[in-house]
C-alpha cells in the first residue's frame, strides 16, 4: 500500500498541475487508439435503470475448444512496423499483460467528478479474440463492500440502526442458526470483519457444496446458514478475519430496517445520487449486456477445477497455461453468492465514479466518513469499516480491491487531489506479487504526464 500511495501522489501532484480548464471532454482509449466519449457525464439527479427492470437470466456460453488466441498486443507490435509507436501507457499495461497472462484490462480515471478518462486493452474473450472495450460490464467483487458499509452507515446517522447494536436485534435470534456467538455479533463487527464467521468465498466446503448446485442461485439465507453450521474461525469483536458472510448479513440489516430491498437502497441511496447509469447489484438485477468473460489462472483455477468437477471442456489454453474459462460454467450461483459483499457489475468508468463519491461528499459527510475510516473495532487497523485507509508522506489514499471468479479489481480514492481511479482485468488468480494494484503503482506516474 505505500508504493501504491506514493504513485498516486505522484498522479495527483502532476494531474493537478496539467488537468485541461477548457472543459473539453475526455477521451477514451482502446489498445492505444484515442476515441470521443461515448456518452456524456450523466448529471447526479438522473435516474439509472428501475432496480425491478432486471436483464434476463445469465446465460452460459457454449464450450469452446482449448485454444490459443493471438497475443493481445499483436495490433501494437504491427503498429510499430508501420512506424506508429506504442504510447508509454499502452506498453506498460500490455507488458503485464503479457508477464501475467490477463486477457484483457479496463481502467478508468476521474477527477472532480469529471467524466473519466477510460482506457482497454486486450482481449474480453479468449476463443473468439473480441478485444476488451470501455463498455464491456465487468464484476467489482468486493468492492461492493465500501457501497454496502456507506449504506448501513446512512442508516446509522438516520438513527435507524445503531452500529453497536447487536445483530439479532434487526434480523431476529435465528438470523444465523446454530452460530454460538450470533447473540452477541454486532453491526460493527458485520462491517470490520470481527465477526468471526468464515470467508466462504474461497472455502473448499463451500466449493463442494456449489458443484452440484451451480446453476442454481443461492440466497443470503443459505450463506448465513453455511457459515453459522461451519463456526467461528476467529475471536469475536477483536480479531479481525476478512469475510464477504458479514456483508451478506449487512445486506439483509439493510432490509430489515427499511423495508425494501437492499438492491433498491443501494440504487437510491448510491448509485441514482451518482449518476450510475451502468451500475448493477446482482442477482437483484444485471447489466442490459453480458459482461466481459473472465478467466481462473494459477493456484485457484488448479484447486477450483477439480473441486467444482470441472473438464477440459472447461478449460482454455493461453500464454503457456491452463485458465479455467468461467463462460463455459453456469453463472447462477457465481452471480449470486456475492450480492451486497461482492455482486456488484459496471463499466468501468462508473466504479471510478463510484469510489469517488463515496468519499467525496455526494454519499457520506465528513462525520461518517471519519466513521467509515476508522471506526473499526481495533482503532489501529487501517481496514476501517468496508475500506482501508493508509497514510504514507501525508497522503491519504481509501481504497478496496475485488476477486470473483474470472475478475480482479483494485479501486482508490485519494481525497487530497479529489481523484478517483479503478483498474480491472478479467483474470482471477494472478500473482499477488504482480496484482492489479501493483500494476496501478506501475501505471500512476505515466498517466499524471498525460495531463
Amino acid at each position: 500500500m505505500k508504493r501504491l500511495a506514493c504513485a498516486l501522489l505522484s498522479l495527483g501532484l502532476l494531474a493537478a498541475a496539467c488537468s485541461s480548464t477548457d472543459g473539453t471532454s475526455p477521451n477514451t482509449v482502446t489498445d492505444g487508439i484515442v476515441q470521443a466519449p461515448a456518452t456524456a457525464a450523466a448529471a447526479p439527479t438522473t435516474a439509472a435503470a428501475p432496480a425491478t427492470a432486471a436483464a434476463p437470466a445469465p446465460t452460459t456460453r457454449t464450450p469452446a475448444p482449448a485454444t490459443t488466441a493471438a497475443p493481445p498486443d499483436e495490433a501494437d507490435i504491427a503498429a510499430e512496423a508501420d512506424g506508429a509507436p506504442v504510447d508509454p501507457l499502452s506498453a506498460a499495461v500490455l507488458g503485464w499483460i503479457e508477464e501475467t497472462g490477463a486477457p484483457g484490462v479496463v481502467l478508468a480515471v476521474t477527477q472532480r467528478g469529471a467524466e473519466p478518462v477510460t482506457f482497454a486493452w486486450g482481449v474480453s474473450d479468449l476463443a473468439s479474440g473480441a478485444p476488451m472495450t470501455v463498455d464491456h460490464y465487468v464484476r467489482i467483487g468486493s468492492v461492493t463492500k465500501s457501497v454496502t458499509a456507506a449504506v448501513v452507515l446512512q442508516l446509522v446517522a438516520e438513527g435507524l440502526v445503531e452500529l453497536d447494536a447487536p445483530v439479532a436485534r434487526y434480523l431476529g435470534d435465528d438470523w444465523a442458526p446454530g452460530y454460538e456467538h450470533a447473540a452477541a455479533v454486532t453491526v460493527r463487527d458485520l462491517l470490520g470483519h470481527t465477526s468471526g464467521f468464515v470467508e466462504f468465498a474461497v472455502d473448499p466446503r463451500f466449493f463442494q457444496l456449489a458443484a452440484s448446485r451451480l446453476d442454481v442461485p443461492t440466497t443470503p439465507e443459505e450463506i448465513l446458514e453455511f457459515a453459522a453450521a461451519y463456526g467461528p474461525v476467529a475471536e469475536l469483536g477483536t480479531e479481525r478475519h476478512y469475510n464477504t458472510t458479514g456483508y451478506i448479513a449487512a445486506g439483509l440489516l439493510i432490509e430489515a430496517v427499511t423495508g425494501t430491498t437492499a438492491a433498491d437502497e443501494i440504487r437510491t441511496r448510491v448509485f441514482d445520487r451518482l449518476g450510475l447509469s451502468h451500475t448493477y447489484l446482482t442477482p437483484s438485477e444485471f447489466p442490459p449486456e453480458p459482461t466481459a468473460n473472465g478467466y481462473v489462472g494459477g493456484t485457484f483455477a488448479y484447486v477450483l477445477g477439480p473441486i467444482l468437477g470441472l473438464t477440459t471442456a472447461n478449460q482454455i489454453e493461453h500464454s503457456g497455461a491452463i485458465f479455467v474459462d468461467i463462460g463455459t460454467m453456469p453463472q447462477e450461483l457465481a452471480r449470486s453468492a456475492g450480492w451486497t459483499g461482492g455482486g456488484i457489475e459496471a463499466r468501468i468508468g462508473d466504479v471510478a465514479l463510484l469510489i469517488r463519491g463515496l468519499f467525496a461528499g455526494d454519499i457520506l459527510n465528513a462525520s461518517q466518513v471519519a466513521l467509515m475510516t476508522t471506526g473499526h473495532p481495533d482503532p489501529a487497523d487501517n481496514d476501517g469499516l468496508g475500506i482501508s485507509t493508509d497514510e504514507v508522506m501525508g497522503l491519504t489514499v481509501h481504497s478496496h480491491g475485488g476477486g470473483v471468479p474470472g475478475f480482479r479489481t483494485i479501486a482508490a480514492y485519494v481525497p487530497a487531489f479529489d481523484l478517483g481511479i479503478a483498474i480491472t482485468a478479467n483474470l482471477l488468480g494472478i500473482d499477488g506479487d504482480n496484482d492489479v494494484d501493483e500494476l496501478l503503482v506501475t501505471l500512476a506516474p505515466i498517466l499524471a504526464t498525460m495531463g
